[in-house]
C-alpha cells in the first residue's frame, strides 16, 4: 500500500510540472520592458513560449496615461504562430508608451500583462 501511494504521488507531482510548465507565458517583447528607443518602432513584437489563439488575443498601445493608439489588431507570424505582432508604422512621437496584451493558450486560459517603453529621439544638430 505504502508503495502504491508514492507511486501516485510521484506521478501527480511529475504530471504537475508537466503542467504548469505547459501554460502561455511572455518570453520577450521587442521593445524590451523599460527601453528607449532612438526611432518609433514600425512594431511591438511579443514572444510567447507557444502559439496563443488570436480569437482571445489582444495588443493595445497607448500613450502613458493616454487613450489607446487605433491601430490594426495584433496579428500572429505565419510561419511562427508564437510570435504576435503589432504593426505601428513610423508615426510614435517622443514620449513614454505602454504596452497592455492579453493572450489565450489553445486550453484557454487567459493571461494578461503591460509593460513601458520610451521613444527618445536623437536631438538634430
Amino acid at each position: 500500500m505504502r508503495n502504491r501511494a508514492v507511486v501516485l504521488a510521484t506521478a501527480v507531482l511529475a504530471t504537475a510540472g508537466i503542467y504548469v510548465c505547459a501554460h502561455l507565458a511572455l518570453r520577450a517583447s521587442s521593445p524590451k520592458k523599460d527601453e528607449t528607443v532612438a526611432a518609433s518602432p514600425e512594431t511591438v513584437t511579443l514572444w510567447f513560449t507557444q502559439a496563443p489563439q488570436m480569437a482571445g488575443t489582444s495588443v493595445r498601445l497607448l500613450p502613458k496615461g493616454g487613450e489607446p493608439l487605433d491601430l490594426e489588431p495584433a496579428t500572429a507570424k505565419e510561419d511562427d504562430p508564437s510570435i504576435v505582432v503589432l504593426d505601428v508604422g513610423e508615426g510614435l512621437a517622443d514620449g513614454d508608451y505602454e504596452v497592455m496584451w492579453r493572450a489565450m493558450a489553445q486550453d484557454g486560459h487567459t493571461i494578461r500583462g503591460d509593460f513601458g517603453f520610451r521613444v527618445r529621439r536623437a536631438p538634430r544638430r
